[in-house]
């Protein structure tokens, strides 16, 4: 019995330690130029974490994993995006959408590593992931005019 026991915590303390702790995340400073590069792969589980969960689920989360994005995106020296006035159309005054869009264009460029995408390219690809998580009622989050007009035309 006692094995058990012993084998059940550790199990659980394990599991532990393959999710991702956001909450460090959100006060994370990059150091250096070469801090945004090996951070890819963890800003790219961030994103991926946004647009797999509801919106009004782990909202602590949510935010720590948008504003270690942000912060990404500020600095990193390997990609430029550019918000433009069609995204911020998108998104009309709604910051759930608009940092969600942010997160759009970072999986974009970080999905597609190999490719130079241009500015319209990722908004394109960034619009389609934005319109088919709103489109999607679990994920309890409001979809702008303009997302809405983009849902019923496909």
């Amino acid at each position: 019995m006692k094995k058990l026991l012993i084998i059940a915590f550790i199990f659980c303390y394990s599991l532990k330690g393959f999710t991702q702790d956001y909450n460090d995340l959100g006060n994370f400073k990059f150091e250096t130029l070469e801090s945004y590069k090996t951070a890819e792969p963890k800003v790219l589980e961030a994103a991926n974490f946004l647009f797999e969960n509801p919106s009004n689920i782990a909202e602590l989360k949510r935010v720590n994993a948008i504003r270690y994005i942000i912060n990404w995106m500020q600095g990193t020296p390997d990609y430029t995006f550019e918000i433009s006035s069609e995204a911020t159309d998108l998104a009309k005054g709604n910051s759930d959408l608009l940092s969600l869009y942010m997160a759009a264009m970072t999986k974009v460029v970080l999905d597609n590593p190999e490719k130079v995408l241009t500015n319209k390219e990722i908004y394109d690809h960034s619009e389609e992931l934005l319109i088919s998580y709103c489109a999607k009622p679990e994920n309890s989050i409001k979809p702008s005019r303009k997302i809405k007009k983009l849902m019923k035309s496909q």
